[in-house]
C-alpha cells in the first residue's frame, strides 16, 4: 500500500469515526436528552379527536305530526388547485349561487387551499351544485332546524338558531333536553389498539298538549277577528282547567320560525306568556271571588251604587256613567260595574284583597314551560309603587299587569272548583327510550269550591243577560268581557283600548276555557263587540273538535248514570 494510499485510508476512517460520533451523539439527543418530548409528539400524531354529535329531539303534536324536525342547508367551497375549467365551472355556478361569474372565477384562481363560496345554501341548490361535472367542488352539510307546519305555533314552538341554540318558545325552554349531548375520545390510530365506541346522548323528543288541527282553527279565527275588528294584534288561548293543558296559543302577528333571522326582533317574544297589559273588567271575575271566599259579601249582598266612589284621591265612574242605585252582587258582575267592585275591595281592605291577588298568582309567573315569561306587574301595599287608590282601579284590572296566560289561569282556578293548576305546553318527554309523562299539578287553591260554585253561577247569568254575543247555542257559558284602556306615558290613552273574554263551557262541568284578547280596535272598542262573539264562533268549532257534548246530550247520560246507579 502506497503513502498516498494510506493517507486516504485514515482520512476515510476518521470521516467516518467523525459521522459515527455525531449520528450517536444525535441518537443520544432525541433517546435520552429529548426522550419524552419525542414520546409525546408521537402519540399526539398517532391519535386523533373522535366527535360525535347528536341529533336535536323532535316535537310532536298530541297526535303525532311533527312540528319541529332536522334537516341541513350546505356548505360550498372549492380547492382551486383541484380545478382544471375555473371559466366553465364559474359560468355554471353563478346563476345557481346567484352571485357574479367574475367574483366566483377570481375565488377559483386564488393561491389557497381551500375557497368558501357560499356559506349556507338549501338542499336544491346543492343538488344543483352536486349535479354539475367538475372537479374540485367540496359540499359540507350544515343541520338546521326545519318547521314542516310554517308559521303555525311560531310562538309556542320559537326557533333554533345557525349554532344550534334555542332561542324562544319550546326550543329555548327545552334547550338542554332537546340539544342531546355530543360525546368525543382521543383515540390511536394504530390498527393495534382497542377502540372505544363514542355514542352521544341523542336529543329528546317533546309531545305537545296541543293538536295542530285545533290549533290551525285557533289561529284563523284570531286573524278573522283581526281583520273584522281592525285590531292591531291579538291573542288566544285555550286551556283545559282541568289540567292546566294548554290547547292551543296563538298570538299575531307571526313570524316564520325557519326564517327567524328575517323577523323583527320585538316579533320573536311569545306576547301570551312575555308580554303585559291592564286586562280591564274580566278582573272582576277574581275581585269577587275573593270577596265571597273572604266571607266579605255573598251572592246576594247589596251595596248602593251613585255612579261614582272616591278612593285615595282617586275617583272611579261606571264605563256607561250610570247610577244604578240598590245594587246586588250578581248584577255587579253581569253590568261590569267598576263602582261596585272598587267598593267591595274597599270592603275587604289591602291586606285581605291583595293576599287573595297573590293567592291567584298575579305578580309571579306561573311556571309554564316556555321561554321568557313575565311575571307581571302587581303593587302591594307597603311598597313605593302603592297608593290607597290602587284598591280601587286594580279592583276592575288598571293599574295592575297581567299576561294573557296570568289572567286565563287564574279564571281557570273559578271554573275548577277553585284549584289553580300548573300551565304546561308538554305532555311527554321520550329520552333514551325511556317517556316521562306530565302529572296535572295543582298549583293553589285560591278560593273554596263552594265559593268557585257561587261565582260560576254569577257568571253564567252575567253572559246570559248582558253578553248575548257570547252565547254558543245548545251549551251554557260563563265569562266576563273586558275593556281596558292603554296606558302610554303615564296616561290612558283617549282613542285606544284592548278588548278581552274569557268563558269556560259547559258552565256546569268546564271542559275548556279560552281567553281572547284583541288590541287597538278600529271598528268599536268594547270587549263585548269585538272579543266576545270572536270566543263565541270559535268555541262553537272548538266544541265539535274536542268532542265536548252539548247540555241535552250530556245532562242526559247523568241522569241515565244516576238511574243506573
Amino acid at each position: 500500500m502506497t503513502g498516498s494510499q494510506l493517507k486516504r485510508m485514515w482520512i476515510v476512517v476518521i470521516g467516518l469515526g467523525f459521522a459515527s460520533m455525531i449520528i450517536i451523539g444525535r441518537l443520544v439527543a432525541f433517546q435520552v436528552v429529548q426522550g419524552a418530548h419525542w414520546k409525546e409528539l408521537g402519540k399526539q400524531v398517532q391519535r386523533i379527536n373522535v366527535v360525535a354529535k347528536p341529533d336535536r329531539g323532535i316535537i310532536y303534536d298530541r297526535n303525532g305530526a311533527v312540528l319541529a324536525g332536522n334537516s341541513a342547508d350546505y356548505q360550498i367551497g372549492v380547492s382551486p388547485a383541484l380545478i382544471t375549467q375555473a371559466e366553465e365551472m364559474a359560468t355554471a355556478l353563478a346563476p345557481i349561487l346567484q352571485k357574479q361569474r367574475y367574483e366566483l372565477l377570481a375565488l377559483m384562481q386564488a393561491d389557497t387551499p381551500y375557497v368558501l363560496l357560499a356559506g349556507r345554501v338549501s338542499p336544491e341548490v346543492a343538488e344543483a351544485i352536486r349535479a354539475l361535472p367538475y372537479d374540485g367542488i367540496q359540499i359540507d352539510p350544515l343541520p338546521r332546524r326545519i318547521y314542516p307546519q310554517g308559521e303555525l305555533l311560531c310562538h309556542v314552538l320559537g326557533y333554533v338558531d345557525f349554532g344550534g341554540i334555542g332561542g324562544a318558545g319550546l326550543e329555548g325552554y327545552y334547550q338542554t333536553e332537546l340539544a342531546g349531548e355530543a360525546a368525543s375520545d382521543v383515540r390511536s390510530i394504530s390498527p393495534l389498539t382497542p377502540q372505544r365506541s363514542v355514542i352521544a346522548r341523542e336529543g329528546a323528543d317533546l309531545v305537545l298538549t296541543i293538536d295542530r288541527t285545533v290549533q290551525y282553527a285557533v289561529e284563523q279565527h284570531l286573524q278573522r277577528a283581526i281583520s273584522e275588528y281592525g285590531a292591531q294584534s291579538g291573542t288566544i288561548i285555550v286551556m283545559d282547567p282541568r289540567t292546566g293543558a294548554i290547547i292551543a296559543m296563538a298570538n299575531y302577528p307571526c313570524y316564520s320560525p325557519y326564517e327567524f333571522y328575517e323577523a323583527p326582533e320585538n316579533l320573536l317574544v311569545n306576547p301570551a306568556v312575555s308580554k303585559q297589559y291592564e286586562p280591564g273588567s274580566v278582573m272582576k271575575l277574581v275581585t269577587m271571588a275573593a270577596a265571597l271566599d273572604s266571607g266579605t259579601v255573598t251572592p246576594q249582598s247589596t251595596y248602593n251604587d251613585t255612579g261614582i266612589i272616591e278612593i285615595g284621591g282617586h275617583r272611579t265612574f261606571n264605563w256607561d256613567r250610570s247610577g244604578p242605585g240598590v245594587t246586588d252582587m250578581t248584577t255587579l258582575l253581569a253590568r261590569s260595574l267598576n263602582v261596585g267592585a272598587a267598593t267591595i275591595a274597599s270592603w275587604m281592605g289591602p291586606e285581605t284583597y291583595y293576599t287573595y291577588l297573590e293567592r291567584f298568582g298575579f305578580g309571579r309567573p306561573t311556571g309554564i314551560d316556555l321561554m321568557a315569561e313575565a311575571a307581571g306587574t302587581l303593587h302591594l301595599p307597603g311598597s313605593e309603587f302603592w297608593t290607597e287608590s290602587f284598591i280601587a282601579t286594580n279592583a276592575y284590572g288598571q293599574g295592575i299587569a297581567v299576561t294573557p296566560l296570568q289572567m286565563i289561569s287564574s279564571v281557570s282556578a273559578i271554573a275548577n272548583g277553585g284549584r289553580l293548576m300548573q300551565p304546561h305546553v308538554v305532555q311527554e318527554i321520550h329520552s333514551n327510550d325511556r317517556i316521562f309523562r306530565h302529572e296535572p299539578t295543582v298549583g293553589n287553591q285560591p278560593i273554596s269550591a263552594t265559593t268557585a260554585q257561587q261565582l260560576n253561577a254569577m257568571a253564567v247569568t252575567a253572559v246570559s243577560r248582558e253578553v248575548n254575543s257570547a252565547q254558543v247555542a245548545d251549551y251554557t257559558v260563563a265569562g266576563k268581557t273586558g275593556t281596558a284602556e292603554i296606558p302610554e306615558n303615564g296616561v290612558y290613552l283617549s282613542d285606544a283600548t284592548i278588548g278581552s273574554f274569557i268563558g269556560w263551557l259547559p258552565a256546569d262541568a268546564p271542559e275548556i276555557v279560552v281567553l281572547v284578547k284583541l288590541d287597538r280596535m278600529t271598528t268599536s272598542p268594547w270587549g263585548s263587540m269585538t272579543a266576545a262573539p270572536t270566543f263565541a264562533e270559535l268555541a262553537e268549532e272548538l266544541v265539535v273538535m274536542l268532542n265536548v257534548p252539548p247540555d241535552s246530550v250530556r245532562l242526559q247520560a247523568d241522569v241515565i248514570e244516576v238511574r243506573g246507579n
